[in-house]
């Protein structure tokens, strides 16, 4: 299977307008965020279904990230991980086949050590993918902060059989640049099912989600890593914009680069 791209649809915009640019600008799918519009209690999952047919676009999605799925409170991570499931089963029903979530907790450095937080972590990849509907793959997703980045992806690729997303910007601004991830992706680019790319400038500390090209990372050798290695998987261009006409940029960057 070959590279596939897509872009996120949230913040109230139109699924049919956003599905409708998406098959115009050539892009093979849309990540819907069931955090906020798309969240399991607004949706009916067979109109989304139909309308994305309709278009020819395939769906990916963000699941909840108001959740705590590595929670050191037991109880707490056990809601997290239901409602994940419940998510990924309604997903499913939408026709969506991956499932973003983040590998992370809201708990504090100073109150609870980071092995234990590793374990719940741990718990959570195995319990989600042991339960994902067939058909459908839950990724786990590298934030940014003291307990889980994409350093700690090593542990998770060690304990367990989770599939991963790499996010370019939350592991550039965690201090592992473009070098580091094509190593890893050169290295573990089959646990890899998915990526969001989304630029950013050096001099920031925090991740801008900007299209491809537009910030200073260094995209072309993570592309070079990706075509070298011949990977396959999803991309969602993960660009924070009201207005949609910058994401095919990011996309036309993108495929420069990997061609």
């Amino acid at each position: 299977m070959p590279i596939r791209q897509g872009f996120t649809v949230e913040g109230g915009k139109d699924l049919d307008t956003s599905l409708a640019f998406a098959a115009d600008h050539g892009f093979d799918f849309v990540e819907l965020n069931m955090e906020g519009q798309f969240a399991r209690s607004r949706v009916d999952p067979g109109r989304i279904r139909d309308c994305a047919e309709s278009h020819g676009i395939d769906l990916v999605v963000h699941l909840p990230f108001s959740i705590d799925p590595a929670s050191p409170h037991e109880e707490v991570r056990r809601g997290a991980v239901e409602e994940l499931v419940a998510c990924s089963e309604t997903a499913a029903e939408m026709g969506a086949t991956v499932g973003v979530y983040h590998a992370a907790t809201r708990t504090k450095p100073h109150y609870w050590p980071v092995e234990r937080v590793m374990d719940a972590m741990v718990e959570t990849a195995d319990a989600v993918a042991a339960r994902a509907p067939d058909g459908f793959t839950p990724v786990a997703e590298n934030l940014k902060g003291p307990f889980l980045d994409a350093g700690d992806f090593e542990t998770v690729l060690d304990r367990t059989d989770a599939a991963l997303c790499l996010d370019t910007g939350h592991a550039h601004v965690s201090g592992y640049g473009a070098e580091w991830q094509a190593d890893f992706l050169r290295e573990h680019g089959e646990r890899v099912r998915h990526i969001h790319l989304n630029d950013t400038r050096v001099e920031r500390t925090n991740d801008e989600h900007l299209p491809v090209g537009v910030g200073d990372f260094d995209f072309e050798t993570v592309a070079d890593a990706l075509r070298e290695s011949e990977w396959s998987g999803t991309c969602t261009h993960e660009v924070f914009t009201d207005d949609l006409a910058p994401v095919p940029y990011g996309k036309e960057t993108f495929d420069r680069l990997l061609a």
